[in-house]
């Protein structure tokens, strides 16, 4: 069996990539779960922790609950307690938190546009990176039943209906599974269109 290092599409990085996880509650469980089992598989094909996640909240408790009532999760804290550098960050909420406005979530986006090299929102994430201020003047995308909604929330945003709509330094994704679709997006970005083949295939298989 070939050896970690030599895997398709993994061998070009060896560091670990640091990736948070804000997920504001209730969440859509999909939207937050689909996104992780995509890294932690990664994880497992290349035999060591290419992806280092970490999931948090804005909440003043652990517990995160899922917008359909039937799972519930635990973030590892709050957003406020990250310390250190980290190479991502991904936003997950759930139908009605897209509309929380919370000042003190917002401030920390705004701190860490310019320190993480990518900025990523699923489906109507898109909402809390736009009342940051996040995506004035770019193109986004959120769930196809909310983006006239969105339009005329944040008319200095351009609204697209697309899976993912990529501007460099800022990922937004539309569509009940949009969390899986970004992911492995992400991984393609970061390693390759192989490494997204090899990846789409392992979720879709045994292991």
């Amino acid at each position: 069996m070939a050896s970690a290092s030599k895997k398709p599409g993994l061998r070009r990085h060896s560091s670990s990539r640091r990736i948070i996880v804000v997920a504001v509650p209730p969440v859509d469980e999909l939207d937050l779960v689909g996104p992780l089992q995509v890294f932690n598989s990664v994880n497992r094909l290349a035999g060591r922790p290419i992806y280092a996640i970490e999931v948090v909240t804005n909440s003043d408790r652990p517990t995160v609950e899922g917008e359909g009532g039937v799972l519930t999760f635990v973030a590892r804290h709050h957003f406020k307690k990250i310390e250190g550098m980290c190479d991502s960050v991904l936003l997950a909420c759930g139908t009605s938190s897209r509309s929380v406005r919370d000042p003190a979530l917002t401030a920390w986006l705004k701190k860490m546009a310019p320190e993480v090299r990518r900025l990523g929102a699923v489906c109507v994430g898109a909402f809390l990176l736009a009342e940051a201020g996040l995506l004035d003047g770019r193109r986004a995308t959120t769930h196809t039943h909310r983006l006239e909604l969105f339009a005329r929330e944040f008319p200095s945003v351009t609204v697209e209906e697309g899976k993912i709509i990529d501007q460099g330094d800022v990922v937004t994704a539309g569509g009940v599974s949009s969390g899986i679709d970004l992911a492995l997006y992400l991984v393609e970005r970061w390693f390759g269109a192989e490494a997204r083949r090899l990846e789409a295939r392992r979720l879709d298989g045994p292991w």
